[in-house]
């Protein structure tokens, strides 16, 4: 007995590329050059806006969800290889990639989560928190334990929330337009992990 499988494509093998291998290398390659770039914004949490951009654009967009750890992880890698760690602590800075990686892919994984696309989004703004972790273990390793709730930090958690949220959103609104290409010729099913991006 023989299973007859659908004819794939050359332009549905090239939308599978693009998914699965490009966006997902060029993610890593956009997350490596924030992490260096400096940019003199002055706000707790702005890089956010860019690395947590394109974790949730690969979470949403890919339809392999390890895709998005595998991203958050080379992330990692790359930045402590390079030496360009974000944050005080080095090692401790550059895990906030493989972090919020893991916690979007849990979020992205839940039966709610997969109906609803928009609250890997929403999600974003707690998960952004992660960044703060080098921060604090540098303020607690240095014996400041007080430091941590002072209003400064406060302040800090608040604009990581706020960055966070924009991140997500953003992210969300990639995934979407990505999903919604024109005469895209592997659209998704009612029953694929897709489906519901756009709500």
């Amino acid at each position: 007995m023989s299973i007859a499988l659908p004819a794939v494509t050359s332009e549905a093998a090239g939308w599978v590329l693009a998914r699965e291998v490009a966006l997902p290398v060029l993610a890593v390659a956009g997350i490596v050059v924030s992490a260096d770039v400096r940019i003199p914004l002055g706000l707790p949490g702005h890089r956010g806006l860019v690395w947590l951009t394109l974790l949730v654009t690969v979470a949403l967009v890919s339809r392999t969800r390890q895709t998005v750890v595998a991203v958050g992880a080379a992330s990692t890698m790359a930045t402590l290889v390079l030496g360009i760690a974000p944050g005080p602590g080095g090692l401790v800075g550059s895990v906030r990639y493989v972090a919020a990686a893991v916690l979007l892919y849990a979020v992205a994984t839940t039966a709610l989560a997969r109906r609803h696309r928009w609250l890997v989004a929403l999600a974003a703004a707690p998960i952004h928190l992660v960044a703060l972790v080098g921060s604090i273990v540098t303020l607690i390793g240095g014996g400041y334990w007080f430091a941590v709730a002072s209003v400064g930090t406060v302040e800090r958690v608040a604009f990581h929330l706020g960055f966070g949220l924009v991140a997500g959103l953003l992210g969300w609104a990639a995934a979407a337009a990505a999903n919604r290409t024109p005469d895209r010729p592997d659209q998704p099913t009612p029953n694929s992990p897709m489906t519901g991006v756009g709500r």
